[in-house]
C-alpha cells in the first residue's frame, strides 16, 4: 500500500537484478530517533544499502519517541526474484574441439574424435552459480566434468541442460560428436 503512518506493514516486490536497497524514513517529529534494521539513521536520510538474498527479506524501521519509551515498528517485506539466467559460461569437452568454438548464446555444436576414443566428458559452467546443469539427464556440478559418456561409431548426441534460479526456466546446448569409423583392415590371427 501506499504509505500512511498508521499502516505498519509494507511489501514489495523486485527483480533478481536488484541487489539491494535503501530505505528514507522521516519522522513526524523532529524529535524522534528512527533506526532500520538496528542501525541509526536521520530522519529524511537515506539508510545504507540493505542487501536482498531471493525470496523474502524483512526490513525493520523503528521510531523512538522524545521520551525514550514510545515506539512504532514498520515493516517492509521485500520479495527478490529468482535468477531466470539459464546459460553456460562456458563448455569443454575432454577430447576434441568444439564448433563453432563455445560462446554462451550459440547452442549447437559439433566434434569429432577419432576411432580409438570410445568415451568422452563433459565440463559445463553455468552462468549464474545458483543453477543447476544436467548432462544427459544426469546431473553434474557447475565447473566439474561428467561422467564418461559412451561413443558409438557415428554421431552421438549429448544434451546438456541448464535450469535458472527460478526452476522453470532452461537452456539446452546440444553436442554431436562424432566418432571416426575404424581403418583397421588387418587379421589378429589366421589358422589353417
Amino acid at each position: 500500500p501506499i504509505f500512511a503512518s498508521g499502516t505498519t506493514a509494507y511489501s514489495a516486490g523486485v527483480p533478481n537484478a536488484t541487489t539491494s536497497l535503501t530505505v528514507t524514513p522521516t519522522t513526524t517529529d523532529a524529535t524522534s530517533t528512527v533506526t532500520v534494521n538496528g542501525t541509526a539513521v536521520t530522519s529524511g536520510t537515506a539508510s545504507g544499502a540493505i542487501a536482498l538474498n531471493v525470496g523474502t527479506n524483512v526490513i525493520t524501521t523503528v521510531v523512538t519517541a522524545q521520551d525514550g519509551t514510545t515506539t512504532d515498528t514498520y515493516t517492509i517485506t521485500v520479495s527478490r526474484a529468482p535468477s531466470s539466467s539459464a546459460t553456460l559460461s562456458n563448455l569443454v569437452l575432454s577430447t576434441g574441439t568444439l564448433t563453432p568454438a563455445f560462446a554462451s548464446g550459440t547452442t549447437s555444436y559439433t566434434a569429432d574424435v577419432a576411432n580409438g576414443i570410445t568415451s568422452i566428458t563433459v565440463t559445463p559452467t553455468t552462468s549464474d552459480a545458483a543453477a543447476t546443469v544436467t548432462v544427459n539427464g544426469t546431473a553434474v556440478t557447475s565447473g566439474t566434468a561428467s561422467g564418461a559418456i559412451t561413443l558409438v561409431v557415428g554421431p552421438n548426441v549429448i544434451n546438456t541442460v541448464v535450469t535458472a534460479q527460478d526452476g522453470t526456466t532452461t537452456g539446452t546446448y546440444t553436442v554431436t560428436v562424432t566418432r571416426a569409423p575404424s581403418a583397421t583392415a588387418t587379421l589378429s590371427n589366421l589358422v589353417l
